[in-house]
């Protein structure tokens, strides 16, 4: 891959809020939890777990439970992912900063939407009220979520992006020290 591919990739990588009705075929799925899987992270000790939600009930009650993510239930999948902080104790190196296990989940998220990308599958991630969803999901203590992933063949007309994104200046978003 050349930088100008890792760009038009990054480019075309946008959030899909609108899904079409067609499934997400079990394939697809798990090329993009493969990609999840294949993430950096602290001290490579892997923290996430993937909660691949299918279930339409399911969905609508995790709905429920997102910040602007009115559109969890329209989508052919939805995963929740999830921190295992127990994991930490894998490592003999110490972990300074216990958030770096859910930055490496977020890492997780990113690489499944760019690969969600590739093969023109829509993604959209939302953030999540902790609490209320760790009940729904009845998970152990130990597991923080992090975020959920929305995936799904795009709706009819949503195959393009409404308006170019403008992203604003590289020199108004770092300081350089030489």
């Amino acid at each position: 891959m050349t930088y100008a591919d890792l760009i038009a990739l990054l480019t075309k990588r946008r959030s899909v809020r609108y899904f079409g009705t067609k499934a997400l075929e079990k394939e697809t799925l798990e090329k993009i939890l493969a990609a999840g899987r294949l993430s950096p992270s602290i001290e490579n000790i892997q923290p996430w777990h993937f909660h691949v939600i299918r279930n339409p009930q399911l969905k609508a009650q995790l709905m429920e439970t997102s910040c602007y993510g009115n559109f969890v239930v329209g989508s052919g999948v939805f995963i929740v992912v999830s921190c295992d902080r127990a994991t930490g104790s894998k490592t003999q190196n110490t972990i300074w900063n216990p958030c770096e296990m859910e930055y490496s989940c977020t890492a997780a998220i990113l690489s499944m939407m760019l690969a969600a990308s590739t093969m023109d599958i829509g993604s959209c991630w939302v953030s999540l009220h902790h609490g209320p969803a760790h009940e729904i999901l009845k998970l152990k203590e130990n597991q923080m979520i992090v975020a959920g992933l929305m995936l799904g063949h795009m709706k009819l007309g949503e195959e393009e992006a409404s308006r170019e994104h403008q992203r604003g200046p590289l020199e108004g978003m770092m300081t350089m020290y030489e």
